[in-house]
Protein backbone atom coordinates (compact mmCIF):
# COMPACT_ATOMS: atom_id res chain seq x y z
CA UNK A 1 0.00 0.00 0.00
CA UNK A 2 1.55 3.37 -1.00
CA UNK A 3 2.27 5.97 1.69
CA UNK A 4 0.29 9.21 1.88
CA UNK A 5 2.95 11.23 0.06
CA UNK A 6 3.03 8.65 -2.74
CA UNK A 7 -0.76 8.79 -3.13
CA UNK A 8 -0.62 12.58 -3.17
CA UNK A 9 1.82 12.41 -6.08
CA UNK A 10 -0.47 10.16 -8.14
CA UNK A 11 -3.06 11.31 -10.59
CA UNK A 12 -6.56 9.90 -10.31
CA UNK A 13 -6.59 6.77 -8.15
CA UNK A 14 -8.62 4.58 -5.82
CA UNK A 15 -7.84 3.22 -2.37
CA UNK A 16 -9.82 0.24 -1.08
CA UNK A 17 -10.32 0.65 2.66
CA UNK A 18 -11.76 -2.26 4.67
CA UNK A 19 -13.53 -1.29 7.87
CA UNK A 20 -11.23 -0.12 10.64
CA UNK A 21 -8.07 0.04 8.53
CA UNK A 22 -7.21 3.74 8.90
CA UNK A 23 -9.08 5.34 6.01
CA UNK A 24 -9.79 8.62 7.81
CA UNK A 25 -6.17 8.79 8.94
CA UNK A 26 -4.73 8.51 5.44
CA UNK A 27 -7.26 11.00 4.03
CA UNK A 28 -6.15 13.46 6.70
CA UNK A 29 -2.48 12.81 5.95
CA UNK A 30 -2.92 13.42 2.21
CA UNK A 31 -4.93 16.60 2.82
CA UNK A 32 -2.13 17.96 5.02
CA UNK A 33 0.43 17.64 2.21
CA UNK A 34 -1.15 19.95 -0.36
CA UNK A 35 -1.98 23.61 -0.76
CA UNK A 36 -5.75 23.20 -0.44
CA UNK A 37 -7.64 19.91 -0.62
CA UNK A 38 -11.37 19.36 -1.09
CA UNK A 39 -12.71 16.39 0.89
CA UNK A 40 -16.18 15.20 -0.04
CA UNK A 41 -18.27 12.62 1.80
CA UNK A 42 -21.95 11.69 2.07
CA UNK A 43 -23.15 12.76 5.52
CA UNK A 44 -22.80 15.73 7.83
CA UNK A 45 -21.71 13.31 10.55
CA UNK A 46 -18.88 12.22 8.24
CA UNK A 47 -17.92 15.86 7.68
CA UNK A 48 -17.85 16.38 11.44
CA UNK A 49 -15.64 13.32 12.00
CA UNK A 50 -13.19 14.41 9.31
CA UNK A 51 -12.93 17.92 10.71
CA UNK A 52 -12.20 16.54 14.18
CA UNK A 53 -9.43 14.34 12.78
CA UNK A 54 -7.95 17.25 10.81
CA UNK A 55 -7.96 19.44 13.92
CA UNK A 56 -6.30 16.66 15.93
CA UNK A 57 -3.50 16.52 13.37
CA UNK A 58 -3.04 20.28 13.39
CA UNK A 59 -4.29 20.73 9.82
CA UNK A 60 -5.76 24.25 9.56
CA UNK A 61 -9.24 24.33 8.05
CA UNK A 62 -8.01 27.18 5.85
CA UNK A 63 -5.97 24.61 3.91
CA UNK A 64 -8.74 22.07 3.43
CA UNK A 65 -12.46 22.22 2.60
CA UNK A 66 -14.69 19.44 3.92
CA UNK A 67 -18.25 19.09 2.69
CA UNK A 68 -20.93 16.61 1.71
CA UNK A 69 -21.27 15.88 -1.97
CA UNK A 70 -24.83 17.18 -1.85
CA UNK A 71 -23.93 20.46 -0.11
CA UNK A 72 -21.00 21.15 -2.44
CA UNK A 73 -23.23 20.58 -5.45
CA UNK A 74 -25.93 22.82 -4.01
CA UNK A 75 -23.46 25.65 -3.61
CA UNK A 76 -21.99 25.33 -7.11
CA UNK A 77 -25.37 24.84 -8.78
CA UNK A 78 -26.75 28.01 -7.21
CA UNK A 79 -23.55 29.91 -7.99
CA UNK A 80 -24.12 29.18 -11.70
CA UNK A 81 -27.91 28.81 -11.94
CA UNK A 82 -28.00 29.67 -15.63
CA UNK A 83 -25.76 26.73 -16.41
CA UNK A 84 -26.82 24.22 -13.75
CA UNK A 85 -30.56 25.02 -13.65
CA UNK A 86 -31.00 23.61 -10.13
CA UNK A 87 -34.39 22.92 -8.56
CA UNK A 88 -35.69 25.67 -6.29
CA UNK A 89 -34.57 25.31 -2.69
CA UNK A 90 -33.56 21.95 -1.25
CA UNK A 91 -34.27 19.01 -3.59
CA UNK A 92 -37.38 17.21 -2.37
CA UNK A 93 -37.08 13.83 -4.10
CA UNK A 94 -34.84 11.63 -6.20
CA UNK A 95 -35.82 13.33 -9.45
CA UNK A 96 -34.79 16.75 -8.12
CA UNK A 97 -31.51 15.41 -6.68
CA UNK A 98 -30.72 13.92 -10.09
CA UNK A 99 -31.52 17.31 -11.65
CA UNK A 100 -29.06 18.95 -9.24
CA UNK A 101 -26.22 16.53 -9.99
CA UNK A 102 -26.79 16.70 -13.75
CA UNK A 103 -26.80 20.48 -13.56
CA UNK A 104 -23.44 20.61 -11.76
CA UNK A 105 -21.96 18.14 -14.24
CA UNK A 106 -23.22 20.36 -17.04
CA UNK A 107 -21.74 23.47 -15.42
CA UNK A 108 -18.39 21.74 -15.06
CA UNK A 109 -18.22 21.38 -18.83
CA UNK A 110 -17.71 25.14 -19.07
CA UNK A 111 -14.05 26.22 -19.05
CA UNK A 112 -14.62 29.15 -16.71
CA UNK A 113 -16.22 26.93 -14.06
CA UNK A 114 -13.53 24.30 -14.46
CA UNK A 115 -10.91 27.01 -14.01
CA UNK A 116 -12.52 28.06 -10.73
CA UNK A 117 -12.38 24.48 -9.41
CA UNK A 118 -8.78 24.05 -10.58
CA UNK A 119 -7.76 27.32 -8.94
CA UNK A 120 -9.56 26.47 -5.70
CA UNK A 121 -8.12 23.00 -5.03
CA UNK A 122 -4.99 21.04 -5.79
CA UNK A 123 -6.38 17.65 -4.72
CA UNK A 124 -9.88 16.19 -4.35
CA UNK A 125 -10.48 13.30 -1.94
CA UNK A 126 -13.84 11.50 -1.99
CA UNK A 127 -14.76 9.31 0.99
CA UNK A 128 -17.21 6.38 1.25
CA UNK A 129 -17.19 5.92 -2.51
CA UNK A 130 -19.09 2.63 -2.30
CA UNK A 131 -22.18 4.72 -1.42
CA UNK A 132 -22.08 6.71 -4.68
CA UNK A 133 -24.68 6.26 -7.37
CA UNK A 134 -24.22 6.60 -11.11
CA UNK A 135 -24.62 10.39 -11.26
CA UNK A 136 -22.31 10.95 -8.28
CA UNK A 137 -19.73 8.80 -10.06
CA UNK A 138 -20.16 10.86 -13.22
CA UNK A 139 -19.69 13.99 -11.12
CA UNK A 140 -16.49 12.55 -9.58
CA UNK A 141 -15.09 11.69 -13.01
CA UNK A 142 -15.89 15.21 -14.22
CA UNK A 143 -14.15 16.72 -11.18
CA UNK A 144 -11.17 14.44 -11.73
CA UNK A 145 -10.70 16.03 -15.15
CA UNK A 146 -10.24 19.37 -13.35
CA UNK A 147 -8.19 18.34 -10.30
CA UNK A 148 -6.36 15.05 -9.46
CA UNK A 149 -8.84 12.97 -7.46
CA UNK A 150 -8.39 10.04 -5.09
CA UNK A 151 -11.40 8.03 -4.00
CA UNK A 152 -11.66 5.89 -0.87
CA UNK A 153 -14.15 3.14 -0.18
CA UNK A 154 -14.83 -0.52 0.38
CA UNK A 155 -16.96 -2.56 -2.00
CA UNK A 156 -17.85 -4.82 0.94
CA UNK A 157 -19.51 -1.92 2.74
CA UNK A 158 -21.73 -0.95 -0.18
CA UNK A 159 -25.03 -1.68 1.58
CA UNK A 160 -27.09 1.02 -0.15
CA UNK A 161 -27.82 -1.08 -3.24
CA UNK A 162 -31.54 -0.47 -2.67
CA UNK A 163 -30.88 3.26 -3.16
CA UNK A 164 -29.02 2.81 -6.44
CA UNK A 165 -25.42 2.51 -5.16
CA UNK A 166 -24.62 -0.43 -7.42
CA UNK A 167 -21.37 0.62 -9.09
CA UNK A 168 -18.97 -2.21 -9.91
CA UNK A 169 -15.44 -1.50 -8.77
CA UNK A 170 -13.61 -3.57 -11.40
CA UNK A 171 -15.95 -2.88 -14.30
CA UNK A 172 -16.68 0.81 -13.67
CA UNK A 173 -14.86 2.56 -10.84
CA UNK A 174 -11.31 1.37 -11.53
CA UNK A 175 -11.68 2.31 -15.19
CA UNK A 176 -11.62 5.95 -14.14
CA UNK A 177 -9.82 5.59 -10.80
CA UNK A 178 -7.10 2.91 -11.06
CA UNK A 179 -6.47 0.89 -7.92
CA UNK A 180 -3.53 2.33 -5.98
CA UNK A 181 -3.72 -0.20 -3.17
CA UNK A 182 -5.72 -1.71 -0.32
CA UNK A 183 -5.26 -0.63 3.29
CA UNK A 184 -3.96 -3.65 5.20
CA UNK A 185 -3.36 -2.57 8.81
CA UNK A 186 -6.34 -3.26 11.16
CA UNK A 187 -5.98 -0.17 13.36
CA UNK A 188 -9.46 -0.49 14.91
CA UNK A 189 -8.48 -3.59 16.89
CA UNK A 190 -4.91 -2.68 17.86
CA UNK A 191 -4.59 -2.66 21.64
CA UNK A 192 -8.15 -3.95 21.99
CA UNK A 193 -8.58 -7.37 20.39
CA UNK A 194 -6.20 -8.03 17.48
CA UNK A 195 -7.46 -11.62 17.15
CA UNK A 196 -10.99 -10.35 16.54
CA UNK A 197 -9.65 -8.00 13.87
CA UNK A 198 -7.91 -10.95 12.20
CA UNK A 199 -11.12 -12.98 12.20
CA UNK A 200 -13.15 -10.12 10.68
CA UNK A 201 -10.50 -9.63 7.97
CA UNK A 202 -10.57 -13.36 7.16
CA UNK A 203 -14.37 -13.37 7.04
CA UNK A 204 -14.32 -10.44 4.63
CA UNK A 205 -12.30 -12.51 2.15
CA UNK A 206 -14.54 -15.56 2.68
CA UNK A 207 -17.65 -13.48 2.09
CA UNK A 208 -16.26 -12.12 -1.17
CA UNK A 209 -15.63 -15.70 -2.34
CA UNK A 210 -18.98 -17.06 -1.12
CA UNK A 211 -17.30 -19.47 1.30
CA UNK A 212 -18.97 -20.76 4.50
CA UNK A 213 -18.20 -18.88 7.73
CA UNK A 214 -17.48 -20.84 10.91
CA UNK A 215 -19.28 -19.00 13.69
CA UNK A 216 -17.83 -21.30 16.35
CA UNK A 217 -14.36 -19.84 15.88
CA UNK A 218 -12.76 -19.30 19.31
CA UNK A 219 -12.01 -15.64 18.51
CA UNK A 220 -15.72 -14.81 18.82
CA UNK A 221 -18.62 -16.05 20.96
CA UNK A 222 -21.20 -18.30 19.31
CA UNK A 223 -24.65 -19.14 20.73
CA UNK A 224 -26.90 -21.77 19.22
CA UNK A 225 -30.26 -20.04 18.84
CA UNK A 226 -32.83 -19.33 16.16
CA UNK A 227 -34.57 -16.71 18.30
CA UNK A 228 -33.79 -13.08 17.64
CA UNK A 229 -35.29 -12.33 21.07
CA UNK A 230 -32.88 -14.56 22.97
CA UNK A 231 -32.07 -12.08 25.74
CA UNK A 232 -29.12 -14.21 26.84
CA UNK A 233 -27.21 -13.05 23.76
CA UNK A 234 -27.78 -9.43 24.75
CA UNK A 235 -27.13 -9.69 28.46
CA UNK A 236 -25.04 -12.75 29.41
CA UNK A 237 -21.72 -11.51 30.80
CA UNK A 238 -22.65 -7.88 30.30
CA UNK A 239 -21.96 -6.95 33.92
CA UNK A 240 -18.31 -7.89 33.56
CA UNK A 241 -17.74 -5.78 30.45
CA UNK A 242 -17.06 -2.09 30.19
CA UNK A 243 -17.63 0.14 27.19
CA UNK A 244 -20.29 0.52 24.53
CA UNK A 245 -22.65 -2.20 23.29
CA UNK A 246 -24.62 -2.63 20.07
CA UNK A 247 -27.14 -5.28 19.09
CA UNK A 248 -27.53 -5.28 15.30
CA UNK A 249 -30.47 -6.62 13.28
CA UNK A 250 -31.44 -5.69 9.71
CA UNK A 251 -35.14 -5.31 10.45
CA UNK A 252 -35.99 -1.92 11.99
CA UNK A 253 -39.22 -3.21 13.55
CA UNK A 254 -37.34 -6.11 15.18
CA UNK A 255 -34.87 -3.56 16.59
CA UNK A 256 -37.68 -1.64 18.26
CA UNK A 257 -39.17 -4.85 19.64
CA UNK A 258 -35.76 -5.97 20.89
CA UNK A 259 -35.30 -2.66 22.69
CA UNK A 260 -38.73 -3.07 24.27
CA UNK A 261 -38.03 -6.68 25.27
CA UNK A 262 -34.74 -5.58 26.79
CA UNK A 263 -36.80 -3.40 29.16
CA UNK A 264 -34.81 -0.29 28.37
CA UNK A 265 -31.47 -2.09 28.79
CA UNK A 266 -30.79 -1.26 25.12
CA UNK A 267 -31.99 1.88 23.36
CA UNK A 268 -33.25 1.97 19.78
CA UNK A 269 -31.95 4.87 17.69
CA UNK A 270 -33.81 6.78 15.02
CA UNK A 271 -33.13 7.40 11.35
CA UNK A 272 -32.00 10.90 10.41
CA UNK A 273 -35.22 11.32 8.41
CA UNK A 274 -37.08 11.21 11.77
CA UNK A 275 -40.21 9.70 10.25
CA UNK A 276 -41.87 8.92 13.60
CA UNK A 277 -41.21 12.43 14.91
CA UNK A 278 -42.70 13.86 11.71
CA UNK A 279 -45.75 11.62 12.16
CA UNK A 280 -46.25 13.01 15.67
CA UNK A 281 -45.89 16.56 14.35
CA UNK A 282 -48.52 16.05 11.64
CA UNK A 283 -50.94 14.43 14.10
CA UNK A 284 -50.46 17.29 16.54
CA UNK A 285 -51.00 20.05 13.98
CA UNK A 286 -54.15 18.33 12.71
CA UNK A 287 -55.61 17.81 16.18
CA UNK A 288 -58.72 19.93 16.76
CA UNK A 289 -59.47 19.08 20.41
CA UNK A 290 -57.99 17.72 23.63
CA UNK A 291 -58.80 14.11 22.77
CA UNK A 292 -56.90 14.21 19.49
CA UNK A 293 -53.87 15.85 21.14
CA UNK A 294 -54.02 13.22 23.87
CA UNK A 295 -54.24 10.51 21.20
CA UNK A 296 -51.08 11.78 19.47
CA UNK A 297 -49.13 11.65 22.75
CA UNK A 298 -50.59 8.27 23.71
CA UNK A 299 -49.54 6.80 20.35
CA UNK A 300 -46.00 8.08 20.84
CA UNK A 301 -45.97 6.73 24.39
CA UNK A 302 -46.95 3.28 23.15
CA UNK A 303 -44.07 3.34 20.67
CA UNK A 304 -41.42 4.46 23.17
CA UNK A 305 -42.11 2.77 26.52
CA UNK A 306 -42.26 -0.80 27.78
CA UNK A 307 -45.04 -0.77 30.40
CA UNK A 308 -45.15 -3.13 33.36
CA UNK A 309 -48.53 -3.97 34.87
CA UNK A 310 -49.02 -4.28 38.58
CA UNK A 311 -48.96 -7.85 39.86
CA UNK A 312 -51.43 -9.35 42.31
CA UNK A 313 -51.22 -7.49 45.58
CA UNK A 314 -48.80 -4.86 44.20
CA UNK A 315 -49.46 -1.15 44.53
CA UNK A 316 -47.71 1.88 43.12
CA UNK A 317 -45.39 3.86 45.34
CA UNK A 318 -46.53 7.30 46.55
CA UNK A 319 -44.02 8.86 44.14
CA UNK A 320 -45.50 6.99 41.17
CA UNK A 321 -49.05 7.86 42.22
CA UNK A 322 -48.07 11.52 42.44
CA UNK A 323 -46.53 11.32 38.94
CA UNK A 324 -49.71 9.74 37.55
CA UNK A 325 -51.80 12.52 39.11
CA UNK A 326 -49.59 15.21 37.56
CA UNK A 327 -49.79 13.55 34.14
CA UNK A 328 -53.59 13.47 34.32
CA UNK A 329 -53.69 17.11 35.36
CA UNK A 330 -51.52 18.10 32.39
CA UNK A 331 -53.65 16.02 30.03
CA UNK A 332 -56.81 17.84 31.16
CA UNK A 333 -55.23 21.19 30.23
CA UNK A 334 -53.99 20.12 26.77
CA UNK A 335 -56.58 22.36 25.20
CA UNK A 336 -55.02 25.51 26.63
CA UNK A 337 -53.30 27.57 23.93
CA UNK A 338 -51.34 25.45 21.48
CA UNK A 339 -50.96 22.74 24.15
CA UNK A 340 -47.19 22.55 23.73
CA UNK A 341 -46.28 23.50 27.32
CA UNK A 342 -48.60 20.82 28.68
CA UNK A 343 -47.33 18.25 26.17
CA UNK A 344 -43.73 18.93 27.15
CA UNK A 345 -44.69 18.52 30.82
CA UNK A 346 -46.38 15.20 30.07
CA UNK A 347 -43.32 13.87 28.25
CA UNK A 348 -41.06 14.89 31.13
CA UNK A 349 -43.38 13.30 33.71
CA UNK A 350 -43.62 10.03 31.79
CA UNK A 351 -39.89 9.49 32.33
CA UNK A 352 -40.56 9.43 36.10
CA UNK A 353 -43.16 6.64 36.00
CA UNK A 354 -41.49 3.72 37.77
CA UNK A 355 -43.31 1.04 35.75
CA UNK A 356 -42.58 2.58 32.36
CA UNK A 357 -39.17 1.88 30.80
CA UNK A 358 -38.13 4.14 27.93
CA UNK A 359 -36.48 2.32 25.00
CA UNK A 360 -36.65 4.97 22.26
CA UNK A 361 -35.07 7.75 24.28
CA UNK A 362 -33.75 9.61 21.23
CA UNK A 363 -37.24 9.91 19.74
CA UNK A 364 -38.73 10.91 23.08
CA UNK A 365 -36.01 13.54 23.65
CA UNK A 366 -36.52 14.97 20.15
CA UNK A 367 -40.26 15.18 20.77
CA UNK A 368 -39.61 17.04 24.04
CA UNK A 369 -37.38 19.49 22.19
CA UNK A 370 -39.91 19.99 19.41
CA UNK A 371 -42.68 20.74 21.91
CA UNK A 372 -40.26 23.13 23.64
CA UNK A 373 -39.74 25.04 20.39
CA UNK A 374 -43.50 25.20 19.80
CA UNK A 375 -44.10 26.34 23.40
CA UNK A 376 -41.58 29.16 23.01
CA UNK A 377 -43.40 30.37 19.88
CA UNK A 378 -40.13 30.27 17.89
CA UNK A 379 -42.05 28.23 15.30
CA UNK A 380 -45.61 28.35 14.05
CA UNK A 381 -46.30 24.62 13.92
CA UNK A 382 -45.14 21.28 15.29
CA UNK A 383 -44.10 20.26 11.77
CA UNK A 384 -41.77 23.25 11.58
CA UNK A 385 -40.36 22.39 15.02
CA UNK A 386 -39.76 18.77 14.01
CA UNK A 387 -37.98 19.90 10.84
CA UNK A 388 -35.67 22.10 12.91
CA UNK A 389 -34.83 19.18 15.20
CA UNK A 390 -34.17 16.91 12.21
CA UNK A 391 -31.88 19.44 10.54
CA UNK A 392 -29.83 19.92 13.70
CA UNK A 393 -29.46 16.16 14.10
CA UNK A 394 -28.29 15.79 10.50
CA UNK A 395 -25.56 18.35 11.18
CA UNK A 396 -24.38 17.11 14.58
CA UNK A 397 -25.04 13.37 14.31
CA UNK A 398 -26.63 11.18 16.94
CA UNK A 399 -25.66 10.92 20.59
CA UNK A 400 -25.17 7.19 21.00
CA UNK A 401 -26.49 5.53 24.17
CA UNK A 402 -24.12 3.16 25.96
CA UNK A 403 -26.25 0.22 24.77
CA UNK A 404 -27.74 0.53 21.29
CA UNK A 405 -29.93 -1.70 19.15
CA UNK A 406 -30.21 -0.77 15.50
CA UNK A 407 -29.65 -1.75 11.89
CA UNK A 408 -26.40 -1.97 9.88
CA UNK A 409 -27.65 0.97 7.80
CA UNK A 410 -27.81 3.27 10.82
CA UNK A 411 -24.66 1.99 12.54
CA UNK A 412 -22.42 1.97 9.48
CA UNK A 413 -19.32 4.08 10.11
CA UNK A 414 -19.57 3.68 13.90
CA UNK A 415 -17.74 1.31 16.23
CA UNK A 416 -18.61 -0.29 19.56
CA UNK A 417 -16.63 -2.20 22.14
CA UNK A 418 -19.06 -5.10 22.13
CA UNK A 419 -21.44 -6.21 19.37
CA UNK A 420 -24.22 -8.81 19.43
CA UNK A 421 -25.77 -10.26 16.27
CA UNK A 422 -29.13 -11.87 17.18
CA UNK A 423 -30.01 -14.85 14.94
CA UNK A 424 -27.52 -14.23 12.12
CA UNK A 425 -29.62 -16.37 9.76
CA UNK A 426 -31.89 -13.34 9.28
CA UNK A 427 -29.26 -11.78 7.00
CA UNK A 428 -30.03 -14.55 4.49
CA UNK A 429 -33.59 -13.24 4.22
CA UNK A 430 -32.52 -9.76 3.15
CA UNK A 431 -33.46 -8.93 -0.43
CA UNK A 432 -30.14 -7.25 -1.33
CA UNK A 433 -26.52 -6.98 -0.12
CA UNK A 434 -26.74 -9.88 2.32
CA UNK A 435 -23.00 -10.53 2.65
CA UNK A 436 -22.21 -6.82 2.80
CA UNK A 437 -24.76 -6.19 5.54
CA UNK A 438 -23.26 -9.06 7.57
CA UNK A 439 -19.74 -7.67 7.12
CA UNK A 440 -20.77 -4.16 8.15
CA UNK A 441 -22.47 -5.58 11.24
CA UNK A 442 -19.56 -7.70 12.47
CA UNK A 443 -16.93 -5.05 11.74
CA UNK A 444 -18.51 -2.60 14.21
CA UNK A 445 -17.06 -4.68 17.11
CA UNK A 446 -13.66 -3.74 18.58
CA UNK A 447 -13.38 -5.91 21.72
CA UNK A 448 -15.95 -8.70 21.55
CA UNK A 449 -18.42 -10.15 19.07
CA UNK A 450 -21.30 -12.47 19.96
CA UNK A 451 -23.29 -14.16 17.20
CA UNK A 452 -26.33 -16.36 17.68
CA UNK A 453 -27.51 -18.64 14.90
CA UNK A 454 -29.28 -21.99 14.56
CA UNK A 455 -26.30 -23.37 12.65
CA UNK A 456 -22.55 -23.18 13.29
CA UNK A 457 -21.90 -22.37 9.63
CA UNK A 458 -23.41 -19.61 7.54
CA UNK A 459 -22.79 -18.98 3.85
CA UNK A 460 -23.79 -16.10 1.59
CA UNK A 461 -23.75 -15.85 -2.18
CA UNK A 462 -20.74 -13.86 -3.42
CA UNK A 463 -21.67 -10.16 -3.39
CA UNK A 464 -21.73 -7.84 -6.38
CA UNK A 465 -18.52 -5.81 -6.06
Amino acid sequence: MPEAYELAALGNSAVVAPAGHGKTEIITSIAALGRRALILTHTHAGVHALRIRLKRHGVPLSSVAVDTIASWCMRYAHSFPGLAKPPEGMPKNGVEWDQLYRGVIQALQVDAVRDIVSASYDRILIDEYQDCGELQHELAVTLSNCVPTTIFGDPMQGIFEFAGATLRWNGQIHVDFPLAGTLDTPHRWAGKNPALGEWIAEVREQLMLGEPIDLADPRITYRISNDAFDMGALFDGIDGREGSFAAIHCNKTICYRLASAANGGYQAIEEIAANRLNQLAVEWDRAVDVEQRKGAIQSLLNDCFHKHSLGDGEIDSPETLATIALIRESVRSLGDGNGAIQAQQILTLCRRHSRWKLYRSELWRDAERAFGELASLRVGSMVEAANNIRQRTSLTGRLMPIRTVSTPLLLKGLEFDHVVIPDASHFLRERMAQAKLFYVAISRATRSLTISSPSRYIRFDPPDV
